[in-house]
């Protein structure tokens, strides 16, 4: 639980930043920069406390599904809040518990009752959201940051569980930091391909590099978990992040907020806490 509100709270701030980077030095740029940093970062970690030798071609495999995972993930969601209000789009990355549930289901293991109110206080809390945050001259907008959000929301559910999976069966600093590698190889070999920007603006390098660092802590925070039981507990507690993110547009961007946006949010996290917690 301890890991995971450390997690929230620098995936938090690490979102709030998102949408002024990105629309300066454009979603390839920033996202690149913010993982080289967290590379380098990682290094000196794996160099201090890695051992190679605890690692299994397992260890790797779930390490590399991670990575490109992460790939998708962090893509999805630089673009959905370049695009579209905090408000709209942080709930429903937020969401993500809902698809472990969803693949606990599809294993047939069973999901208790108070899982499946969960899993309802959430889907209203995000479709209140969403529907307070629609009018005729954004909706368009609105509609692709939901598909970029819930693109998001996926690629994190298969981050978190390839990565602790991963360090579970072999060294935590090393398999992070395959993942973080895979996912900058990736995104860069995308953004080559597809002729995007890909150096950042001068000015934003101080702020993208530590978002990097934010963004390589919440992580190593959520796959640290996987050393201990529950650790579906952190990954949880971790999407809580909207919350944080939500807070800081609203006091420093100044983006609206209405007691029912405020309700419907809150709900929102109320059922992602009860998710993992109580079910």
């Amino acid at each position: 639980l301890c890991l995971g509100v450390g997690a929230a709270l620098a995936w938090g701030l690490h979102d709030f930043c998102v949408r002024g980077v990105s629309q300066s030095s454009g979603v390839f740029a920033s996202i690149l920069t913010v993982f080289a940093s967290g590379i380098v970062i990682l290094i000196g970690v794996a160099v201090l406390f890695g051992d190679p030798k605890l690692m299994s071609a397992q260890c790797y495999q779930l390490s590399i599904a991670s990575g490109l995972s992460f790939a998708v993930g962090g893509v999805a969601l630089y673009i959905a809040f370049t695009i579209g209000p905090v408000r709209l789009v942080a709930p429903i990355i937020g969401a993500y518990p809902i698809l472990l549930v969803g693949w606990t289901a599809a294993s047939g293991a069973p999901v208790s009752v108070i899982q499946w109110i969960a899993i309802l206080t959430i889907l209203i809390g995000v479709g209140g959201v969403a529907a307070l945050s629609d009018d005729s001259t954004q909706s368009p907008h609105h509609r692709k940051a939901i598909i970029w959000a819930l693109t998001a929301a996926v690629g994190f559910a298969a981050t978190f569980g390839f990565g602790q999976a991963a360090v579970a069966v072999g060294d935590e600093a090393l398999s992070m930091l395959i993942t973080r590698t895979v996912a900058f190889g990736t995104v860069l070999t995308v953004a080559i391909i597809g002729h995007q920007q890909i150096k950042p603006a001068k000015a934003q390098v101080p702020i993208l590099l530590g978002m990097g660092g934010l963004d390589t802590l919440a992580m190593g925070c959520v796959s640290l978990a996987g050393l201990w039981p529950h650790s579906e507990y952190a990954a949880v507690t971790s999407s809580v992040f909207g919350i944080v993110t939500i807070i800081l547009a609203w006091a420093f961007l100044n983006e609206p907020m209405t007691r029912a946006h405020w309700g419907f949010v809150s709900l929102t996290f109320l059922g992602i806490l009860g998710l993992g917690l109580l079910g």
